[in-house]
């Protein structure tokens, strides 16, 4: 599996699983993919084929919903983090460490297709 991570985490996670040998971007590491809107992020990632990272519950889970419905357009997979988990400069390895294990667990570029899981 393949990570894209939303805008409101930091490029250091996904530098970090970079150099543990993981194939993870972030939003904010590319300039002409910031201020993406819900759907456009989703669009990319599915181009990508990457399972999106985010703590935007409210609005991705709406969005899994809706592209996984009869018709829906479908998605490259959803790894939510809960809302109350900070995202601080603390907490970076704490998120790295559990996205690892993720992407341990999701080794198929397709393994977490139409789906959600959660750290």
């Amino acid at each position: 599996m393949k990570l894209l991570l939303d805008e409101m985490l930091a490029p250091a996670i996904a530098g970090e699983l970079r150099r543990r040998g993981h194939d993870v971007v972030a939003i904010k590491e590319q300039p002409q993919w910031r201020a993406l809107s819900d759907p456009q992020v989703v669009a990319l990632a599915r181009r990508e084929q990457r399972a999106v990272v985010t703590s935007n519950l409210r609005d991705f889970r709406a969005l899994h919903a809706e592209l996984i419905a009869a018709g829906g357009e479908g998605h490259s997979g959803m790894v939510f983090i809960p809302t109350n988990f900070r995202l601080t400069k603390a907490a970076t390895g704490q998120i790295v460490t559990a996205l690892e294990a993720k992407l341990r667990e999701y080794t198929g570029d397709d393994d977490l297709a139409n789906a959600e899981t959660w750290i």
